[in-house]
């Protein structure tokens, strides 16, 4: 599970993510009510105050979300990082034709839209069958 998604999902559920040193803390209305280690995997702790604050049920689907969140291996947490690639003379980025069937790119703005891809991971940009070396690399 990544940190965004676990965010997103505390979110809905009404509680507030906090980064620590140590990982996040969980908390309902300024009340710690669960904590999860960042630094190594399946430590993860939830508090009694759990059950006060928000009710079985809660807790229940809370233990569930921290547990999947904990079992998760430390370099999985994270989104890779995204480059956009510019040509250095125009100062156009390529795109990527998400409708083709075949990798068709093109030279555009970097305003990523449905039909086209404009952020790619490192694994994406050595995949590529053309030289890159060229183009200027623009962390997002």
């Amino acid at each position: 599970m990544k940190t965004s998604e676990l965010k997103a999902i505390l979110e809905e559920m009404g509680l507030a993510a906090y980064e620590t040193k140590e990982g996040f803390r969980v908390a309902e209305s300024n009340c710690t009510i669960a904590t999860v280690n960042n630094r190594r995997e399946h430590v993860m702790r939830i508090y009694m105050d759990a059950h006060a604050a928000l009710g079985r049920e809660a807790v229940a689907e809370l233990f569930e979300l921290m547990t999947a969140y904990a079992s998760t291996p430390l370099d999985e947490r994270e989104e890779p990082k995204k480059w956009y690639l510019r040509d250095p003379i125009t100062g156009q980025y390529l795109n990527k034709d998400r409708r083709s069937r075949f990798d068709k790119y093109i030279w555009s703005s970097k305003s990523e839209v449905e039909a086209y891809q404009t952020q790619f991971t490192r694994a994406e940009i050595e995949a590529f069958t053309f030289p890159t070396e060229h183009l200027i690399e623009d962390e997002v």
